[in-house]
């Protein structure tokens, strides 16, 4: 599964609540984020997942990539990514 450049800054925004973030905390939130969900596999063309080690935040994949990561609860509104 790929992981698209606006889902680790998301991901370090919301889950890790870093304001500033650096090349190196995005190199890491990648690595962090690809080992997180190697093993998940998602069925069909739009789905959301938990995230394993934060089970607070979901996942939003489309197309095999993982688009954003937004807290659990929140209605993420496909049709606004193209």
């Amino acid at each position: 599964m790929k992981i698209s450049h606006h889902a680790v800054i998301r991901f370090l925004q919301r889950v890790l609540n870093k304001s500033k973030l650096t090349n190196e905390d995005i190199k890491l939130g990648y690595k962090f984020l690809e080992t997180e969900t190697k093993d998940i596999v998602v069925n069909g063309y739009k789905a959301f997942f938990r995230l394993p080690s934060f089970k607070n935040y979901r996942a939003v994949v489309q197309e095999n990539t993982i688009v954003t990561i937004v807290p659990k609860g929140w209605n993420y509104d496909f049709n606004r990514v193209k």
